[in-house]
């Protein structure tokens, strides 16, 4: 691990002086008539909302003007990922931007003001892990390990290497969280189901199929989780999840 300030291609390096991460969670309060207190539903994670301030310095002006496009092309766009180690990123896009020359410096030096919004509300790794099986026998158990300190949302591929379609015979569960999904479709010889659960959606073969299922999307705890297939066999199960820290 190390500090890599960047947002995508852009890396902010000695400049970066203060880094901020904020959130406030999400807790829907309700007053009852003539009661102390309020009723209140369980705190959902608010957008992380980040704020990075520095000073560029150059031997001319133009040298300083150049940097400056450079800092607001990468900038304005529409969302990218921003690190302050190297290890871990926010997926966000700016909210706020502001620049002024610094007094006395014969306008080679300039401070930024930047703000950010994360939706989702937590830090990601870089690293994509991701862990493989062969399942030839039907029901199959393994375990995943995520690190982090937060749930994360895994990407199931089930790649069918069976030579014939399975029809109406899948399921894969995370048994650690009581939690399964089954699809109920056909997957075909050599086609592969691709399962988001935090997009929640489910491709065949690269089309959209989210009316061939039943069960929920699920997460996987920090720590091992269980998993489990069963159906039709042989098929190749890929694993893949970042882990995920507030």
């Amino acid at each position: 691990m190390a500090v890599s300030v960047k947002f995508g291609a852009y890396d902010f390096g000695t400049t970066a002086e203060k880094y901020a991460i904020r959130q406030r969670p999400r807790v829907k309060q309700v007053i009852i008539p003539r009661r102390d207190g309020v009723r209140s539903d369980i705190a959902l994670l608010g957008p992380l909302e980040v704020t990075l301030s520095g000073k560029i310095f150059k031997s001319s002006n133009t040298l300083l003007r150049t940097e400056f496009d450079a800092l607001k092309a990468a900038l304005f766009k529409t969302r990218d990922k921003l690190t302050l180690f190297d290890d871990r990123f926010i997926d966000c896009q700016l909210t706020n931007y502001g620049d002024d020359f610094v007094t006395g410096s014969g306008m080679l030096a300039a401070k930024y003001d930047l703000a950010f919004i994360g939706e989702l509300p937590f830090l990601q790794s870089v690293a994509l892990n991701a862990n493989n099986q062969t399942v030839s026998v039907s029901p199959t158990q393994w375990t995943v390990t995520p690190g982090g300190n937060l749930r994360t949302r895994p990407t199931i591929r089930i790649t069918n290497n069976s030579g014939a379609d399975i029809v109406n015979n899948l399921k894969i569960e995370n048994l650690t969280l009581s939690k399964a999904l089954v699809f109920t479709g056909t997957l075909k010889n050599t086609n592969t189901l691709i399962i988001d659960m935090q997009a929640r959606s489910i491709q065949n073969a690269g089309v959209e199929d989210l009316t061939n299922w039943q069960g929920e999307f699920w997460e996987l705890a920090v720590g091992v989780n269980s998993l489990k297939y069963t159906g039709g066999v042989t098929v190749a199960v890929v694993t893949e999840w970042r882990d995920r820290y507030v």
